[in-house]
Formats: C-alpha cells, structure tokens, sequence
C-alpha cells in the first residue's frame, strides 16, 4: 500500500481495538487501524526509525523530532481528549525534508486516518499522483506536499474538502488545468501551486477565495487578484507569453511579501506600491520594467533596498 493509502484506512466505519501505552500516571488507547496505519505508512515510505516500542502519541522521540535550522521534521502528533482522555486519534503527520522515496499510484484501495487534520511530506521524494479518495478526509485542514516528484492531474474530488486551509503543492510536476470544482474551496486560506506545468490561466474563481492571505502560482495573472483584500503573501513566478503591464493590485493593502518574478512584466513600477502600508518584501526581479524608481518608493522605512538596471531588464529587490 501507499502511504496516502494507508492514511485513509483508518476513518473506515469499523469497531476498534486498541493498543495500550503507558504514558506518566495515564495509560492511552490508540486504536490497533491507526496504529497498523502507522506502521504500514513507514513500509512504505522507507522510515526506519519508528519505534513502535513507545507510544506514537507520546511526543517523545522518535515520534516527534525538529530541526529548524535545516528545515528537518519528524512528528507525528495526537489528540488524546477523547473517553476521559483514554482514547487518543492521529491528527497531524509531518515528515519534512527526509528524502524518502514513497510512491502514490491513485488504482489501489486507499486507506484513511479518521481525525486527520495535517499532512505534510514538504521536501521529499515522494512520486505518483494524487489519489480523489484524499477528498474523503473531511476533517483535513492542510496539506503541504511542496518539493517532491508528483505528478498528474489533480484531483477534481479535492473540491470537496469542507475544511481546507493550506493547500501546498508547489515544486512538482502537476499538469492539466486546475478543476473548476476548487471555486467551493473558500475556507483556504494559503494556496501554492508554483513551480509546475499546469496548462491553462488561473481561473477567476479563486476571487471566491476571500479568506485567503497566501497565494503562490505560476501562470497568468488572475484578474481576480485585486478582490483578494485579506491576502499579504503573494508569489508568481516564471510566466510565459505576452508581455504584461503591472498587474493592479493596489487594494491588497495588506501584503508585507510580493515576489513577481520573470512575469514579463514591461513598463513603468506603479506609484501606488509605495503607499501599501506592510509591504516588507518586494522581488520584481527578470522582467522587462522601465523608467525609475518612484519617489514615494522611499516611504518604505520597513524596506532596504538596491537597484540596477541593463539593457534588457530593470530589476528591484525590498528584502
């Protein structure tokens, strides 16, 4: 089995069994499905140092490592309020930045984690497409697979998340079109899907998105982007075709992060930048801009910044 597999065999409708750990004075019950869902996830994704000695839930290594400073997480966390505090559920899977190698062909029975909350496989290697039975996890509110080798369409099914929020899938190689489905997708709040071959404009639908505070594409421009009132993080990169003038987004007045970059963005930088009160970060770096740099670009006093410019290209850095 798959490792996304193996995350949805657990919320099957079954009577449980338990496995008993001792954890301080109070002895927790993780139900034998999750803790054979674990145990399979790790077949599959080539984890080895899962010791399932000591209570996954237990926060305790090797269930729950961090390394900040090289982006490395291992943790694997529980909700253990249920029964009196006796019974615990998986919620979150993290697995960051540890090269594993996992596959997820969509033709084989998936299997499911009922409390699921969290998954993130961010900086992996983990291949294949995206099985529609993922959309089957209602209780899913992130899911972070950025960095890996993916590939497919995505799933039209994924439309259906009740309670989606981050939805990270930037740095793999995704194709076709995004469903039109994910206009009901209105609980998102951070959507990333940068840096893969989609075809196709990003449709006008994500101005639905109005919870939305970070968004990160690669393709044309949304015209819906000026309705985005609450978004302060947002990234396009890598666009081919046409040539484009600056894209109007002067009510987005609370981005702090804009990166558009190699967009072919030609003409003048707009004055209007310089009166976004957060903005903290600003990358237009590999377009085609001209003139200089406005006046009131200088009221920026949360910004250092350098310029240069060449023959072809104008570029700015805000870091």
């Amino acid at each position: 089995m798959t490792f996304l597999e193996l995350l949805l065999l657990s919320s099957l409708p079954i009577a449980f069994s338990f496995s008993h750990f001792a954890f301080g004075a109070t002895t927790t019950l993780l139900p034998d499905i999750e803790v054979q869902a674990l145990q399979d996830i790790a077949k599959t994704l080539g984890k080895k140092d899962w010791n399932f000695s000591i209570d996954p839930c237990s926060k305790q290594p090797p269930w729950f490592f961090s390394n900040a400073s090289k982006g490395h997480e291992n943790a694997v966390t529980c909700n253990c309020t249920f029964a009196n505090s006796t019974v615990c559920h998986v919620v979150s899977i993290l697995l960051k930045a540890q090269r594993l190698p996992g596959t997820v062909p969509p033709e084989s029975e998936l299997v499911r984690l009922p409390y699921l909350q969290v998954i993130s496989l961010l900086g992996n290697r983990v291949s294949g497409s995206i099985p529609k039975e993922l959309a089957n996890i209602t209780t899913l509110k992130s899911l972070s697979i950025e960095y890996n080798q993916f590939s497919g369409n995505l799933p039209p099914k994924l439309g259906n998340l009740p309670q989606i929020e981050r939805m990270l899938m930037s740095s793999n190689n995704f194709t076709g079109e995004i469903p039109a489905t994910f206009a009901k997708l209105t609980t998102l709040k951070d959507f990333r899907i940068a840096d893969n071959h989609f075809s196709g404009s990003i449709p006008d639908f994500i101005q639905n998105w109005t919870n939305l505070e970070k968004l990160g594409l690669s393709g044309p421009i949304p015209t819906g982007s000026s309705f985005l009132a609450k978004v302060n993080d947002l990234r396009i990169s890598d666009l081919n075709g046409t040539d484009m003038s600056f894209p109007l987004i002067s009510s987005m007045t609370k981005l702090k992060t804009l990166i558009l970059m190699s967009c072919n963005i030609i003409g003048p930088l707009p004055e209007y930048l310089g009166q976004l009160p957060n903005l903290s970060t600003l990358d237009i770096s590999f377009n085609k801009l001209s003139g200089g740099i406005p006046s009131n670009f200088r009221s920026l006093r949360q910004v250092e910044y350098h310029e240069g410019m060449d023959n072809c290209y104008f570029s700015l850095h805000l870091v």
